[in-house]
């Protein structure tokens, strides 16, 4: 079918050119004379097929209203159109808005760079190719080798335990485990979903047979793709979580897993199946739904139908909060110890590495602000040539500020089993303890424990924190409870202010442990912290009328505290139907008092954690509330 007048008259290079104006330009004068013309205009069927999954046929009143649309411009080109054309000039078009009053929808605009050197010039966005094709993944890989500073490799030859052989490209040998501590080279690493998907696995039965061969056949799809991936990148080894640790060996489950930080920090590339919800699914999905209709490029001196307009393809920011994979807790730490990671999407793929991302189809924001990618990449420490405060203080400051950022991260994942809270960000915490040169304990750092220990639920979950079904860490970490949490004073910068008013209450902490394992960073059976500080008993009760009312309207609110009837504060409790009496321990100052929420657990002063308490602020009491507090030494569970 042929475009019909309204969209031959759409004018690309007039798009491009007034850029920085932006005007809305008319398409059709009505909705309803867009609907006719979509029986015949593939353009209209675009665009009407675009408006209608916003909502436009719920809007009968938009029968006679115009339709416009206008230019989706971006600041910066995404790397994936510098390989063949070059520098693109500034501020770039990538897509065209279509409008009919409050009903919009977003179309991609893409070129083939290989027909239209002008248009390519002026156009950062690109088509996908199929999935199996290894192009722009390689020249990825090779841009990254060759000029990322910060992407270089200061690890040496360090390689796994095992890894597997994939066998030649041309598939004429099977794929076999090599467990041989003299294997040099280059490997690439698996990041994937089990799901549900039976997934094979390497135990004490068939290790041996897993050394001779490994039928393809016989793998899982993503497994499978995989180990072509890897064949067609041009290396021979590949780590795969469930073939490379003998799955029934506990023993050996331990030992490997203490490993992790090396396996993906030394892997050349990380293959994510990002968009994969267990490992039957795979990382080649059909690209053939974008439906592209080419439009007219006009210049002066130009004319040509290289230009496409498409369905918007799922971008990087999807995949990465709201793919499959991401939303996995064992992902989490892999994504963050990898150097390099080429991300299989449902529409395209992704790129990301510790300076840039890319996406396949041209469009990508994090190019535009260094602070994007930061949230992209949650944490940039763990490269060998992060830039770092100079003195020594400063620089673990900056670290447990990074961590409590990445476990706020972290909880936001899911767990498919309860006991792996701890395991599953083991070798992160390993890499900060090396860092910070701190002692890790229960998911919290010694030396800023009086920080660590003022968690709380985050604004979402509050008051919705669960208790998992088994014993997972002492009450005062925040691993104890299951959903979203935060860390306030770290992330308000707070720290910096109790660290030099060197306002900390408690004193004379102690801590023990009792490890599950030989990991001191894995599972532990139980934890206990013994202080001194200033205990006072506090009550909890809605008697406000006016707290009601705001309870009742904003739930992520704090409740309120009282003090023999005086309101003094508030209370962010963990669970919900907690009841007295309940005790605030003094924790530290900023201008007001923080401090835990105990409850009594039996005789010998041993409490439990039951939430945060903030004291004193915005006035609410005039003077140190804990002032006649005695100091007392306490335990808690």
């Amino acid at each position: 079918m042929s475009l019909c007048t309204h969209c031959n008259a759409i004018d690309i290079d007039k798009l491009v050119s007034n850029s920085h104006r932006n005007d809305d330009e008319s398409h059709h004068r009505t909705f309803g004379e867009l609907k006719r013309s979509a029986e015949s205009c593939p353009l209209c069927a675009l665009f009407m097929e675009g408006l209608e999954k916003r909502g436009s046929e719920h809007y009968s009143h938009l029968t006679d209203k115009p339709v416009e649309y206008r230019g989706k411009y971006t600041n910066s080109p995404n790397e994936r159109t510098d390989f063949r054309v070059g520098k693109l000039e500034n501020r770039f078009l990538i897509g065209l808005w279509i409008m009919c009053e409050e009903c919009s929808f977003l179309m991609d605009i893409y070129v083939n760079e290989d027909n239209a050197v002008t248009a390519a010039q002026k156009l950062p966005g690109r088509p996908v190719r199929p999935a199996e094709d290894f192009r722009i993944a390689k020249g990825w890989i090779e841009n990254c080798l060759d000029s990322h500073i910060k992407c270089a490799s200061t690890t040496g030859d360090w390689m796994p335990t095992r890894l597997v052989d994939v066998g030649p490209v041309d598939g004429s040998r099977e794929p076999r485990l090599l467990c041989d501590s003299k294997i040099v080279g280059k490997y690439l690493a698996l990041s994937h979903c089990w799901g549900n998907a039976v997934t094979i696995q390497t135990t004490t039965e068939n290790l041996q047979a897993h050394k001779k061969q490994i039928p393809l056949a016989r793998l899982t799809q993503t497994f499978r793709d995989a180990v072509v991936i890897t064949r067609n990148l041009g290396f021979l080894y590949l780590w795969i979580d469930s073939l490379c640790i003998i799955q029934n060996d506990p023993q050996d489950w331990e030992t490997e897993s203490v490993l992790m930080a090396d396996i993906y920090g030394n892997s050349t590339v990380t293959i994510a199946a990002s968009s994969s919800k267990d490992s039957g699914v795979g990382c080649f999905f059909s690209r053939d739904n974008a439906s592209p209709v080419a439009l007219k490029y006009r210049t002066d001196t130009e004319l040509s139908n290289s230009v496409y307009v498409r369905r918007p393809l799922e971008g990087f920011t999807e995949t990465m909060i709201s793919g499959p994979l991401n939303r996995r807790a064992w992902a989490f730490q892999e994504r963050l110890l990898s150097k390099r990671m080429l991300h299989y999407g449902k529409d395209q793929l992704y790129w990301e590495c510790q300076q840039t991302c890319f996406c396949e189809d041209g469009h990508q924001e994090a190019n535009e602000n260094p602070s994007v990618l930061e949230y992209y990449k949650p944490t940039s420490t763990l490269s060998a040539t992060a830039t770092m405060p100079a003195s020594p203080q400063a620089k673990q400051d900056s670290l447990f500020i990074d961590w409590y950022n990445v476990v706020q991260n972290y909880c936001r994942r899911q767990l498919t089993i309860a006991s792996d809270k701890f395991p599953a960000l083991s070798s992160l915490a390993s890499v900060y303890a090396r860092l910070t040169g701190d002692r890790y304990v229960a998911g919290l750092w010694e030396s800023d424990m009086m920080i660590g220990l003022l968690w709380e639920a985050s604004y979402s979950d509050r008051p919705r924190l669960e208790r998992p079904p088994a014993y997972r860490a002492p009450s005062w970490s925040w691993a104890a409870l299951e959903g979203e949490i935060l860390f306030p004073e770290a992330k308000s910068r707070n720290l910096k202010r109790i660290l030099h008013r060197n306002n900390f209450a408690l004193s004379d902490i102690n801590i023990h442990i009792e490890l599950a394992g030989s990991n001191p960073f894995s599972r532990v059976k139980s934890g206990a912290m013994t202080v001194s500080g200033r205990l006072k008993p506090v009550e909890y009760e809605i008697k406000s009328e006016s707290w009601e009312y705001y309870n009742s309207v904003m739930p992520t609110m704090n409740d309120p505290l009282y003090s023999e009837g005086e309101y003094i504060g508030t209370a962010s409790f963990d669970e919900a139907g907690t009841h007295g009496p309940l005790y605030c321990l003094e924790v530290c100052s900023a201008g007001y008092q923080l401090g835990l929420l105990l409850k009594s657990i039996g005789a010998d002063e041993k409490y439990c954690r039951v939430g945060t308490a903030t004291i004193g602020f915005g006035g609410a009491i005039g003077v140190d509330w804990f002032h006649d507090a005695p100091t007392k030494k306490l335990t808690i569970l």
